[in-house]
This record gives C-alpha cells, structure tokens and sequence, in this order.
C-alpha cells in the first residue's frame, strides 16, 4: 500500500511539475523569435541592411543633388554594408521621426539606427538599446538671427525657442534655463525637423535650439545663412552614435567592430586611396586589421577582410568626415579628431 502511495504520488508531481513547464514562457524560444535574435543572420540572409535613418539633416543623412542619400549617419550603413556583402549599396533606408526611431529598432522594423541620437544612460538601459560608440562628439546650441541681438542665454528670457520634441533637447533647454535662471521663455515645440526650422525662419520664435551640428548644417540651406548666428554657448554634452536593439551580442559586436573599423584606418593611415599599398605590410598590426593573417573577422560572423572592404569603398573616418561635413558645412573636427590629435575618438586593438 505505501508503494503504490509513492508511486500516485510521484505520478502527480509529475504531471504538476509538467503542466507548470506548459504554462512558463520558453526563454529559448523567445530569444528565437525576438526582434534582436541572431539579427547578424538574418541580415546576411536578407541580402541588405535596413538603416533608420533621419533623413532631413545635411552632413548626417540627407538626399543630395544627385537624388543620393548621404551623410555621415549614412556612410556608417554603408560601412556596414561594405562589410557584409561587398558591396555598400545594399542598403534600405528608412527615415524615422523622433518619436518613431526606438520604436523601430525594438519590434525589429530596422536592423540598426544610424540617425544622430544621443547616447544617454536611460536610453541605453530602460528603452532596451544597445549603443555601439560616438561616431560624433556634439553640444547642444541656440541659434537666432543677428538681428534679434541676442548673444547670451539671459537675452532669452521672455522669449520664444523653437525646440523639438520627443529628444533630449527639451530636457536640457529647461536645465539650461533653470541653472542660468531665465525667466519666462516660451518653448515653441515641434514635432518634425522640417516643422521646427520653417517655424523659426518664419519668425514664429525668435531662436531656435538643437545640437550645434545640426544647426549649422540646418544653416547651410536657407535663403540667407549669413543672417543667423550661433550663440557662444554649449548647454549639454550630446555623444551621437548608432543603436541596435539590446540583447544580440552577435550583431552588436559585428556593428561595433565594424564602426571601429573606420576609426583604426585612420589611424594606421590607410584611406580608400593608398589601401593597395599595404597588401605587402610587414607591420604585424596591420595585416591582422587587414585580415591578412589571422582570423578576426571570422571569429565574429564577419569575412577576414572586412575592413578591407570598409575602407576601400566607403573611406576611412577622416575621409567620411572631410567629405560629409568638414568640407560642405566648414566644421572643424575639434574632438572628433583621432586621440593622437587631441580628439576622442579612440579605438580598441584589432587583436
């Protein structure tokens, strides 16, 4: 009798402790079929990149002239590109407002996005984001024309800012104005970059404030660019850099590896037109960045010569930043210089 009450009641355990696994969600299976999982793979199956990108800022991602989307958020898709099919092209790019970037990088609707967000730490921990590193070190400015004859943040008071919503301008106009004590300014708050520019030429506020980058480049395009001036005033740090979603080590790494790519070419001094040169290097460094010998791209998912394929068809950094921004909007590199030139842009060995 006590035997066969041993074995009812092994038999009941069983089926509760059967029921209970039904019911629990299966972490593997959920990883499986998340936005983020093995994002690596799937990239490389689909046969293209799909890049959340701005699309209205000139030097970051804009349509030029020629119908061409370019910019420095742009070079880095491209990058990517390169890297994975040889081929920078095989990107799809879609632009993404404010409120819809994170959105589209969770539920897995890009594969990166590459559109001059700032890295904070609660957008790298509560929002689920992976941020891969700065590819622009920025500030956040005020511009307002000259006429206005306002020079210093304490001339604001009273006065309308157009500002844009859902970013981390706001935030940091309030804390700028509350540190300096300015009373009574009115926030002008769009919630499109076309809105927010054409509200402050048509006089609707009497400044505007956004990352510095941004406004210069905004600059460039009006009738008058001469009219308007940035004021000496830097009321935040704003570190730009793409973002995956959180949770693919795999695809973050490749990213990151990638991006790091651009830095360490400058570097070395290699550049999309000398690269030829270094097939013969002797410089063990080098040829390991080069993937001539060793392993290091297929030890991350990636082709051994990646960076190779990286620097000879989109650049090295410096070339992306001379061609996109330094020269078309005459911004100095200031600390998105190398390390060895005073700037901060630093990356890990290749080893």
């Amino acid at each position: 009798m006590l035997k066969w009450r041993f074995c009812a009641l092994s038999l009941l355990l069983l089926l509760i402790t059967a029921c209970g696994t039904e019911n629990q969600p299966n972490s593997s299976s959920n990883t499986a079929n998340s936005p983020s999982a093995d994002r690596l793979q799937t990239v490389k199956n689909r046969g293209k990149l799909i890049c959340g990108i701005n699309g209205e800022v000139p030097g970051f991602s804009f349509v030029n002239e020629k119908g061409e989307y370019s910019g420095l958020d742009v070079q880095i898709c491209r990058a990517i590109a390169a890297a994975l099919f040889d081929d920078p092209a095989k990107v799809e790019y879609r632009k993404l407002s404010p409120q819809e970037r994170f959105t589209a990088v969770q539920t897995g609707e890009v594969d990166i996005l590459s559109r001059n967000t700032t890295w904070t730490i609660n957008r790298d921990t509560a929002l689920g984001m992976e941020f891969i590193t700065p590819v622009f070190y920025d500030g956040q400015g005020i511009m307002a024309t000259k006429a206005s004859n306002i020079k210093k943040l304490e001339d604001l008071s009273g006065k309308s800012i157009c500002v844009l919503s859902g970013t981390t301008t706001e935030q940091n106009l309030a804390d700028a104005m509350a540190k300096a004590a300015v009373q009574g300014y009115k926030p002008i708050v769009s919630d499109d970059v076309e809105a927010l520019y054409t509200a402050y030429q048509a006089g609707r506020c009497q400044a505007v404030t956004s990352d510095r980058s941004q406004l210069v480049a905004r600059r460039s395009v009006f009738p008058r660019p001469q009219d308007h001036q940035l004021l000496e005033v830097v009321i935040s740090k704003e570190p730009l850099a793409p973002a995956v979603a959180d949770g693919d080590p795999a695809w973050s790494n490749a990213v990151r590896s990638i991006v790091f790519s651009l830095i360490q070419g400058e570097e070395f001094g290699i550049n999309s037109q000398n690269i030829a040169t270094f097939a013969d290097s002797k410089d063990p460094s080098i040829r390991r960045f080069l993937g001539i010998d060793e392993k290091l791209g297929e030890d991350m998912g990636l082709p051994n010569d990646f960076a190779q394929r990286v620097l000879k068809q989109v650049g090295n950094y410096g070339e992306i930043y001379d061609r996109e921004i330094g020269q078309p909007l005459q911004l100095d590199r200031g600390l998105n210089n190398l390390w060895t030139k005073g700037g901060l842009l630093y990356s890990p060995p290749f080893r």
